[in-house]
């Protein structure tokens, strides 16, 4: 079977400055620190990506920022129970994002492998043929970028 890997960061894509506009006033309502956290993340956006994954047959590694949080490991069991096949995240190298993508290459079987963020870092260098950038001023992960990421992710099955 073909190890398909999305590399996913988390804000801009699972969110967006357009999704936090319209949760202002929703915040308050929660006291439980995790049910806060995770109300930063626009559900939406998620059954997108649980299409894709459905699709592509694809596991979640998290390059996110928010792998450093305090919370991340109940906001990580949050997300596998909504159904994101998340399998690991990415060594944390002082913040250089292309570093940690090719050190996680490095040491796991990936076949074929998709990046989803909303920033090009500076050390992806060759790693953006895989980048899917999305736009946290906009929307974050769309349709079309779905639609983007699944074709990276056949491409190997097509052969």
């Amino acid at each position: 079977m073909i190890n398909n890997i999305i590399f996913l960061d988390i804000d801009g894509v699972l969110n967006s400055d357009k999704y936090f506009s319209s949760i202002e006033d929703k915040e308050d309502t929660y006291t439980d620190p995790v049910a806060k956290l995770l109300l930063d993340i626009d559900m939406t956006k998620v059954k997108l990506l649980l299409k894709v994954v459905h699709i592509s047959h694809a596991k979640i590694v998290i390059s996110s920022t928010w792998r450093r949080m305090k919370l991340y490991p109940s906001i990580k069991e949050a997300l596998i129970n909504i159904g994101l096949p998340i399998v690991g995240e990415t060594p944390f190298l002082d913040g250089q994002r292309g570093e940690e993508i090719r050190a996680y290459l490095a040491d796991n079987q990936v076949d074929n492998f998709c990046i989803i963020d909303d920033e090009v870092f500076k050390d992806y260098q060759e790693l953006e043929d895989n980048l899917i950038k999305t736009n946290f001023y906009q929307d974050g992960l769309t349709e079309e970028n779905c639609y983007k990421i699944i074709k990276k992710l056949n491409k190997e099955r097509k052969k």
